[in-house]
């Protein structure tokens, strides 16, 4: 049954067997517990619904971007523990603390506020402290690491339960700058194991390093893109299994004379007679126009390709090499029909980007469909 308007052809569905399956297969590789990666809406798979899924086959935590993120996830119910990854502000610590949910800290100013309002609440804050240690995006310089933490370790209404990194490349192929990212994290660690200040938890891996890099692994692993049957890069394969499929359904089938121009611009323009379908989705649904565009889609198992330029609801695809293509017919944007597959990494290469932007692009009006039977077995 469809989720959403019955004029809106145009859905994403979940398969929440795969989703099982792939939490299972990490949390089998790494040996440690799981932290499943939940930020932008479970990279535009559901957030709710995955964290269920997740939880029930094999994952410990959850992890998020922002405090809306966490709460939405309590909203829904939803007691596991959460950590918010990246920045919180002083001023959203009170609805941290409330509904007892784990900051990121690397910031004095930030990590005094949690403490006072931990204080006033008469309860006690958990946090996890980020070290940068090559992304230079957020965290700590690592001379400062060890001392930020005695100081935390000081502060009554905060308890120090887990100290973390974030690799830049441990998909890709040369792991020179991997390797030199752990080795300050190790040496950050050994640090702290000498001063007796070392936290419970201690996690650096990504998807890629989970799979591919033991040392990586330490006490816990965040598997966000790997969760979603994603790989991380053309360099890392992961072998685990696609969980999201785009699709929607033609909405006319038009012929058209040689020299015909379509969409706006006029920038296609047919060279033979042919036959062109409608199909119902647009870059207003994360079917990207530009710079580059989609370049195929699938429709009776074989692939057609996108003519005239993008619009906001509608795209029109050339159907003149396939027989009898009618009103209704499904088409495949990312997923399998027939033999042939599209896979969203493929996508990403079209568009000059990654599979997390493909996949995380795909607009909320677009419903989410679970496909789910492993409660069944």
């Amino acid at each position: 049954m469809r989720i959403g308007l019955p004029d809106r052809p145009t859905t994403v569905r979940i398969d929440l067997d795969a989703l099982a399956a792939n939490v299972q297969a990490i949390r089998q590789a790494a040996g440690v517990p799981v932290m499943a990666v939940l930020k932008a809406d479970a990279y535009g798979h559901g957030a709710v619904r995955s964290a269920r899924t997740v939880l029930l086959h094999g994952a410990s935590e959850l992890a998020v971007a922002t405090l809306g993120e966490a709460l939405h996830l309590r909203q829904a119910d939803i007691a596991a523990p959460i950590l918010i990854l990246g920045y919180t502000p002083a001023w959203q610590m009170r609805e941290v603390l409330l509904n007892r949910i784990s900051v990121a800290l690397f910031d004095r100013h930030v990590a005094q506020s949690l403490h006072e309002q931990a204080l006033a609440l008469g309860m006690k804050a958990q946090v996890h402290v980020k070290i940068d240690t090559g992304m230079a995006r957020l965290g700590l310089a690592i001379e400062q690491a060890v001392d930020f933490i005695a100081w935390l370790n000081g502060l009554a209404g905060i308890e120090v339960v887990g100290i973390f990194t974030h690799f830049a490349n441990a998909d890709e192929a040369d792991p020179s700058f991997f390797e030199l990212q752990q080795q300050r994290f190790q040496h950050v660690l050994d640090q702290l194991i000498e001063r007796g200040l070392r936290p419970p938890v201690v996690h650096a891996a990504n998807s890629a390093a989970a799979m591919a890099h033991h040392s990586a692994r330490y006490d816990m692993v965040r598997a966000g893109i790997g969760l979603y049957g994603i790989d991380p890069s053309s360099d890392v394969r992961l072998g685990l299994q696609p969980v999201l499929e785009f699709q929607t359904e033609v909405a006319q089938v038009r012929q058209l004379a040689a020299g015909s121009p379509i969409s706006y611009g006029c920038t296609f323009v047919t060279k033979r007679a042919s036959q062109i379908a409608t199909i119902p989705v647009g870059y207003a649904d994360g079917f990207r126009r530009a710079p580059q565009p989609w370049r195929e889609v699938l429709i009776h198992g074989q692939r057609a390709p996108v003519v005239g330029r993008v619009c906001m609801d509608y795209a029109m695809i050339d159907v003149t090499e396939l027989e009898h293509v009618q009103r209704g017919d499904q088409v495949v944007l990312i997923g399998q029909q027939g033999a042939d597959r599209i896979r969203a990494e493929e996508v990403a290469e079209w568009l000059g980007t990654n599979a997390y932007e493909v996949v995380s692009a795909i607009l909320p009006r677009v419903p989410r469909e679970p496909v789910e039977h492993f409660a069944e077995r």
